[in-house]
């Protein structure tokens, strides 16, 4: 009897979540958390035959029954006893800061913090010899060149990271090697450093408790992007403008890009937005031109200054644009992926700027390659165009 019953038990645990899912899931959380397209479901032609079985596996997997609320379930548990999350590359710190820490070749976030991945000498050489190459094809057409890091959120708030997670002496990567390739007369540039100093200055204001990184999220917020930003603006143009000229407040509660990743975005959404005023109140701007998601964007103001900026940049270009765009009469804003080679050519600018964070290893030492690409396979050249 305790046989059959175990029996039951068994195929009611292995067949009863599909059987019951179809009444219960437009209940359900069905939001897709991952940065991926899920499986679709496969083609039942006698042509993909042979294929069914793998991609019937990778869609069950991807549309599991109750697939959001066991990994949620799982995630909980993971964190609350063992104290890690169950993504990798996600780390969960002290006060449930997130750190995204991949470690992958090309873009290593843990290795940048723990320090542990310095240049050699032939790798220093292949990147001056990258960077010249892009600076050289820049001012050949007329346009200043300028290669800024943002830091990653573990550069400059590591104070929330875990303490099993041992930091090396020493410089990191960048800065060791941003010094030498300054020597050797290349613009580039790291933001830490004046992040850091309005870091401490809200700190020393009573303002401790806001940040300039978004605490589920792996990019700067409006604070840290306006302060990079303008950090920015006087390497650019010899003047900026600190936190502490301008007033924000907060605006809005969020959550992030790596609460989503651990399914915990509802549960995790106590962070700020913010909204800064009195910022260059003189110069008004306005978009005139771009794409839906932003990956291109076009910008005009009457800012005194009738210089037009160029700016290819990584995720982190996204959020400066409202503050660098009042500091050129024209701006043109592209990210990495949508970049081609021909909008040199279509967008004659005075200063041009490549702008990737610190742990985007492979963009930043392959700059002279990225600006040579030819074409981009996201659908958006005839918008880009304007034809």
């Amino acid at each position: 009897m305790k046989k059959k019953w175990f029996i039951l038990c068994f195929l009611l645990s292995l067949f009863g979540p599909t059987a019951v899912y179809p009444l219960v899931k437009e209940r359900l959380d069905q939001t897709n958390y991952e940065n991926r397209q899920l499986a679709e479901f496969p083609d039942l032609s006698a042509d993909g035959w042979e294929q069914f079985p793998s991609q019937f596996e990778a869609w069950y997997n991807d549309h599991v029954p109750f697939k959001n609320l066991f990994v949620r379930a799982k995630t909980k548990l993971d964190l609350k006893l063992l104290g890690q999350s169950a993504v990798s590359s996600v780390t969960v710190g002290k006060e449930n800061w997130m750190f995204y820490t991949t470690s992958l070749e090309g873009e290593d976030a843990l290795a940048d913090y723990r320090r542990e991945n310095l240049y050699t000498e032939a790798e220093v050489e292949a990147l001056e010899a990258s960077i010249r190459a892009a600076k050289e094809e820049i001012e050949g057409r007329g346009m200043r060149f300028f290669l800024f890091e943002a830091p990653n959120k573990e550069t400059l708030y590591g104070e929330y990271m875990p303490d099993s997670i041992r930091q090396f002496d020493g410089p990191s990567r960048l800065e060791a090697v941003l010094p030498r390739l300054r020597e050797e007369g290349l613009p580039v540039y790291a933001l830490t450093e004046a992040l850091r100093t309005e870091k401490e200055w809200m700190t020393e204001n009573g303002a401790g408790q806001d940040a300039l990184y978004y605490k589920y999220d792996t990019h700067w917020n409006q604070l840290g992007a306006f302060a990079g930003s303008q950090e920015m603006a006087r390497v650019l143009l010899g003047e900026g403008t600190a936190l502490s000229e301008v007033s924000y407040a907060r605006e809005a509660n969020c959550s992030g890009d790596m609460a989503r990743l651990l399914n915990l975005s509802e549960e995790y959404a106590d962070d700020w937005n913010y909204r800064i005023d009195d910022y260059l109140p003189e110069v008004t701007v306005e978009c005139v031109d771009g794409t839906p998601a932003g990956e291109f964007s076009v910008f005009v103001s009457d800012s005194p200054n009738d210089r037009t900026l160029l700016l290819v940049g990584d995720s982190f270009s996204q959020g400066i644009k409202p503050y660098l765009a009042k500091r050129y009469r024209r701006s043109i804003f592209i990210t990495i992926e949508t970049y081609e080679k021909s909008m040199l050519g279509r967008y004659p600018a005075d200063d041009f700027v490549y702008l990737t964070v610190e742990r985007n290893q492979d963009r930043f030492e392959r700059v002279g390659e990225i600006l040579e690409k030819t074409e981009t396979d996201h659908g958006i050249k005839q918008t880009v165009d304007g034809t």
